[in-house]
C-alpha cells in the first residue's frame, strides 16, 4: 500500500497544474500584500480615532493598534481567502485528476490489466490527494506568514479575529486580544484542519472522477456541488435547517472556529468532523464498488 501511495503521489506531482497552483498562489501573495499595505496606511491615519474608541483595558494592553495589524495578522486575513477560494479549486483537480485522468489518458486500463487490486488503488489514490493536499496547505501557510512578517514585522500581542460561521448569524464578528504565541497555534492548527476540510471537500470530485473519461468535468462537478452548497448555507440558510449540517461546505466551520483563537466551539468542529467521514466513506465506497464491478 505504502509503494502504491508513493508512485501515486509521483504520478500527481509530475502533473503542469502544480506550476499553475503556484502561480495562483503567487499572485494572491502579491495582490494581498498589495491590499494589506493601504489598509495599513489607513490604520495610521486612524490610530488617534480608533485610540479614543477603545475601552479602557484595551488602551492599556495595546497603545499603538497599528502595530497590531502585523505579519500574523497579514497571514490569518491571507489564509481565510487561501483555504476557503484558492485551495478548494486546486483540491478538486487534483481529485479529479487521479481515476478521469488515467481513463483518458488510456493508462487506467493497462493498470488494471496487470491484475493489481482495484481497492487498493483508489485507496492509494485518495491517500495520496489527501497527503499532497495536506502538503500545500502547510507550505502555503508557512509562505504566507513568513511574507507577512517580511513586510509587516511582528507583534508579541495579536487581535483575536473571529468573523463568524457562513449562514449563521449567532456567531457574530468578535475581536480580543490574544499572545503571538496562541494566534500562532491556532493559525497552524486552522491550516491542519483547513487540509483534512479540503481533503472532504474534494472527495466529491474523486467520486465523479471514476463516473467520467474528463477531469476537467470531474473537477468542475466538484465546484458546483461547492459552490451552490457555499450558497445555500449563505444565503438560503434558514431554509435549508434540515440539510445544512450535511453541506458540504459544514466541513469548514470547524476552520473558522480555530479562528476565533479562544472560547472554541469543539461541538462544531465535532460534527464537522462527523460529515467529513461520512463524505470520505460515500466518496471512496462508490468508486470501489464502481472499479470493481466496471470493465475497462
Amino acid at each position: 500500500m505504502i509503494l502504491s501511495i508513493y508512485h501515486e503521489i509521483v504520478k500527481l506531482t509530475s502533473q503542469k497544474k502544480h506550476y499553475i497552483m503556484l502561480l495562483g498562489f503567487a499572485f494572491l501573495m502579491v495582490l494581498m500584500v498589495f491590499l494589506f499595505r493601504h489598509i495599513h496606511e489607513d490604520l495610521e491615519k486612524q490610530s488617534g480615532e480608533m485610540v479614543g474608541q477603545m475601552p479602557l483595558m484595551l488602551r492599556l494592553m495595546a497603545p499603538d493598534p497599528v502595530k497590531l495589524c502585523d505579519g500574523l495578522m497579514f497571514s490569518r486575513f491571507t489564509g481565510y481567502i487561501l483555504f476557503w477560494v484558492v485551495m478548494p479549486i486546486f483540491a478538486f483537480m487534483f481529485a479529479g485528476e487521479s481515476i478521469a485522468g488515467e481513463q483518458q489518458d488510456g493508462t487506467l486500463k493497462v493498470y488494471l490489466s496487470r491484475g493489481f487490486s482495484r481497492t487498493r488503488l483508489v485507496i492509494a489514490k485518495f491517500i495520496s490527494v489527501s497527503l499532497i493536499i495536506l502538503f500545500y496547505s502547510m507550505v502555503f501557510a508557512a509562505l504566507t506568514m513568513l511574507i507577512g512578517i517580511t513586510f509587516f514585522g511582528f507583534s508579541k500581542m495579536q487581535i483575536s479575529l473571529f468573523w463568524g460561521n457562513p449562514g449563521d448569524p449567532s456567531t457574530m464578528t468578535t475581536v480580543g486580544l490574544v499572545s503571538a504565541k496562541r494566534a500562532i497555534w491556532a493559525y497552524f492548527a486552522s491550516a491542519l484542519y483547513a487540509s483534512f476540510a479540503l481533503s472532504s471537500i474534494s472527495s466529491v470530485s474523486f467520486m465523479i472522477s471514476v463516473f467520467v473519461k474528463r477531469m476537467s468535468v470531474a473537477a468542475t462537478g466538484g465546484m458546483v456541488f461547492f459552490f451552490v452548497s457555499f450558497i445555500l448555507q449563505i444565503v438560503f440558510a434558514r431554509y435549508a435547517t434540515e440539510i445544512e449540517p450535511f453541506l458540504i461546505t459544514r466541513v469548514m466551520d470547524g476552520y473558522s472556529q480555530v479562528y476565533a483563537l479562544e472560547n472554541i466551539d469543539w461541538s462544531s468542529i465535532v460534527k464537522s468532523f462527523a460529515v467529513m467521514c461520512l463524505y470520505w466513506s460515500v466518496c471512496v465506497t462508490v468508486p470501489v464498488v464502481m472499479l470493481n464491478v466496471k470493465e475497462y
